[in-house]
């Protein structure tokens, strides 16, 4: 396995059996290995990795529970070993996609079913990949959401969330996986690399080049509302035209939230409210009781001055006595 950095898992460059390249995109290149068929190696073409940062990613995964530990491994594809070369990160090992994510074009080429499948008009060229109806999607974007809610309670910021790296497979229920999963960091901390946003997945309020959870609720309101509505360019302001079969109940509290995550940042719904409105079950607004009026400090009566009491002696108790 080669050495490691703390108790952060780590592997030699060296030690890698090394096959071709899978993809390529502006930071970096994803590696089949050889000897490690379920994993692939993304090497970074920046020097300046930020390698505290990568290796609290692959740790994270430690300060979970058994059950959020199984939604993060099976739905993503999170960074699980360091790369090292002469002692410096160059990049990490992470799951390959599964099969099920990977469909057959016109062209017999094999093709990652991205989320973009789902947020235009079918294709004939798009080969076998028909996209999922009304109820497939409502449990898509449930799936997305619960992983979501388990990033934040942690304070973790996803980041980069687009239709380019969030794959989904039709099933029962549809399955989902999302890539790019080192764009993410902890909110009090920076980010392995300098921050992308994908264009037209941004968040207008939010400063060029950063993310935080606050930005992370907006773009998981527009995956949401693009998801249902099979429209790749909405955004709150505009008119939300769901899909038929969407269950009125939750077509209502979705509408709802969705004009919410227009609002000033600090005022969009947050996971756990979009995990209720997809459940049909709306949230009260409970207003907190008025506080009590202070009970007034009363001077206290000659009576109730403390002092010396004279001792009163009892007579023991004897039966038959009065």
């Amino acid at each position: 396995m080669g050495g490691t950095t703390g108790a952060t898992p780590g592997v030699e460059q060296s030690a890698l059996n090394l096959g071709e390249v899978l993809d390529k995109g502006g930071q970096g290149e994803v590696y089949t290995l050889g000897d490690r068929p379920d994993q692939v190696f993304k090497r970074y073409f920046m020097p300046n990795v930020n390698a505290a940062a990568l290796a609290g990613l692959v740790g994270f995964p430690l300060r979970l529970r058994p059950a959020e530990q199984r939604t993060l491994e099976e739905n993503t594809a999170w960074p699980t070993e360091m790369v090292l070369a002469k002692g410096q990160a160059v990049g990490f090992l992470m799951r390959r996609v599964p099969p099920a994510f990977v469909a057959r074009t016109a062209s017999a080429k094999g093709q990652l079913r991205e989320l973009q499948y789902l947020l235009y008009e079918p294709n004939p060229l798009w080969g076998d990949i028909e996209p999922l109806d009304a109820d497939d999607r409502v449990e898509l974007v449930r799936a997305f959401v619960e992983l979501l809610r388990i990033l934040h309670r942690h304070a973790v910021v996803l980041g980069d969330i687009s239709m380019r790296n969030i794959l989904w497979a039709p099933g029962d229920p549809p399955q989902l996986f999302v890539l790019d999963c080192d764009s993410a960091r902890f909110e009090s901390s920076p980010s392995v690399l300098p921050q992308a946003n994908t264009p037209d997945w941004d968040d207008p309020h939010a400063p060029p080049g950063s993310s935080d959870l606050d930005s992370d609720r907006y773009k998981l309101a527009l995956f949401v509302a693009r998801v249902l509505s099979r429209d790749a360019y909405l955004r709150p302001g505009k008119e939300l035209q769901l899909l038929p079969g969407i269950e009125n109940p939750i077509a209502e509290l979705v509408r709802k939230s969705f004009e919410r995550a227009g609002g000033a940042r600090g005022s969009r719904p947050d996971a756990d409210e979009w995990a209720r409105a997809l459940s049909g079950r709306a949230s009260i607004a409970l207003t907190p009781p008025a506080p009590r009026a202070p009970v007034p400090l009363l001077p206290l009566a000659e009576m109730d001055n403390r002092g010396e009491r004279e001792v009163i002696q009892l007579r023991p108790f004897q039966p038959g006595r009065p």
